[in-house]
């Protein structure tokens, strides 16, 4: 244990862990808006739309908060939040706007995608 309350090595193995995590959210929308466009629909889509979904979910039901910013303050993090994820603050404070937007734009061309997969040639 370090001195003073604060686990410098655990609070970069969580920003890691949230880096990682961001990463993989960020590919998963990159991934339904190429399929959106693409009109394809198979497992790797419903996976992709799983995890944005499982992530917006525990977003939204943590007030807006990534429960991962608690936790670094307790183990002694200069601050709070984790969305520092090793970029600029003012590309992490813009994720939330930027991402939903993605997300919409991804969910309009996969209604796009479906409603045309339905109509009659």
């Amino acid at each position: 244990m370090s001195q003073g309350g604060r686990h410098p090595v655990a609070v970069a193995v969580i920003k890691a862990v949230h880096t990682a995590v961001f990463l993989v959210e960020l590919m998963s929308i990159g991934w339904l808006v190429v399929t959106g466009l693409t009109g394809r629909r198979d497992r790797s889509v419903a996976i992709a739309a799983g995890a944005v979904a499982i992530e917006a979910a525990v977003f939204v039901g943590n007030d807006r908060v990534c429960p991962l910013t608690p936790l670094t303050v307790r183990l002694g993090a200069t601050r709070g939040a984790v969305s520092d994820i090793f970029l600029p603050d003012a590309i992490a404070r813009a994720i939330p706007i930027w991402s939903s937007a993605l997300v919409g734009l991804a969910a309009l061309l996969h209604a796009r995608s479906a409603l045309h997969a339905r109509r009659p040639s």
